[in-house]
């Protein structure tokens, strides 16, 4: 008999969390499930630790030697499920005991046209062990509009939705970018509707070697999914405006937080040129010019200008993290 839901854990260099993320699997209070674990290469003991869980035969193991990109190790798992449901999560996170059964149980009540439930989440401070509720869109029904105009409120909690396979088999994952994570949701709600369960059931750790951290590579991702949003026939005409107002923020907020973390001033000056010529009037803001102005000035300038404004507003340092699900050449 094929399960119902398939579970995909992705991973790499997780050894720390990783059983803890497949216990959690195990205690789903629904039980006929799949698991596949897919490791990216891991080196740290991370496999070895997966290994202790191969007596269930309910979990397949797809380890790897190489790492590779996301998408790729997306591509790789997805084609290898069976169930008529999919969850996503990662290594360092978890689910709730009832996650599976209780977005299953709205599924029972809904049509097809109904693709993706999903709902808030909890994040977990692991230096001090608290647990706040992250912020989330609430989309429900048709959703993409509220994902375009409400994208920086909250998007779609990445470990949170129970989606229908087939959305995965109309909408595959772009296969040259690096990874497209809940960039998928923009085209899932081309046309699926969204069911919103106001419950959380997953856990988000948040850590020093995590993913959830400004990465000029997430931005430069967002912006190619969203570039490509109109390709799709199922796009409607009527959002064009939204879609370039999104972009517009996107870049001219990824260029403001590259300044704010003083990485990279000729990248950030790119994505404000970029954002200009897609609209001159929309991105034309006090914010803005001071942002293109400090990308033409010496290092030391941009740094006291970030010193006074976390003085100035009492702001902490924000922290700057690569993709460390691909190791570095």
């Amino acid at each position: 008999m094929n399960p119902d839901v398939s579970i995909i854990i992705f991973c790499y260099n997780q050894t720390k969390y990783i059983s803890e993320a497949i216990q959690s699997i195990l205690a789903q209070t629904f039980t006929n499930w799949e698991l596949l674990v897919s490791d990216n290469g891991s080196v740290d003991g991370t496999q070895e630790k997966i290994k202790n869980f191969i007596h269930d035969p309910r979990i397949k193991l797809l380890l790897n030697d190489k790492n590779e990109t996301i998408t790729k190790r997306y591509k790789e798992a997805l084609s290898k499920t069976r169930g008529n449901y999919i969850s996503i999560l990662y290594g360092d996170d978890f689910y709730m005991p009832e996650k599976i059964e209780k977005q299953l149980g709205c599924f029972e009540n809904l049509s097809k046209e109904w693709g993706v439930v999903h709902g808030p989440g909890l994040t977990l401070n692991q230096s001090d062990g608290k647990k706040v509720l992250a912020s989330c869109t609430k989309a429900h029904g048709e959703a993409l509009k509220d994902l375009l105009v409400n994208y920086y409120d909250g998007f779609i909690n990445p470990i949170s939705p129970l989606v229908r396979s087939e959305c995965f088999r109309i909408y595959p994952s772009y296969q040259d970018l690096f990874v497209e994570a809940e960039c998928l949701y923009f085209k899932f709600s081309l046309t699926y509707k969204f069911f919103y369960l106001d419950e959380p059931l997953v856990v988000m750790r948040q850590h020093d070697t995590n993913m959830r951290w400004f990465s000029k590579r997430n931005s430069e991702v967002l912006d190619a999914c969203l570039e490509r949003l109109p390709t799709f026939k199922e796009f409607p005409d009527e959002y064009s405006d939204l879609l370039l107002r999104m972009r517009v923020k996107a870049l001219t907020n990824s260029a403001w937080q590259n300044i704010r973390l003083g990485i990279d001033s000729n990248w950030a000056k790119s994505k404000l040129i970029s954002s200009f010529r897609l609209s001159f009037f929309q991105s034309f803001s006090i914010r803005n010019l001071i942002a293109l102005s400090l990308t033409l000035m010496p290092n030391f300038l941009v740094i006291w200008f970030n010193q006074l404004i976390n003085i100035l507003f009492r702001r902490t340092e924000q922290i700057y993290i690569d993709e460390p699900y691909q190791k570095k050449e």
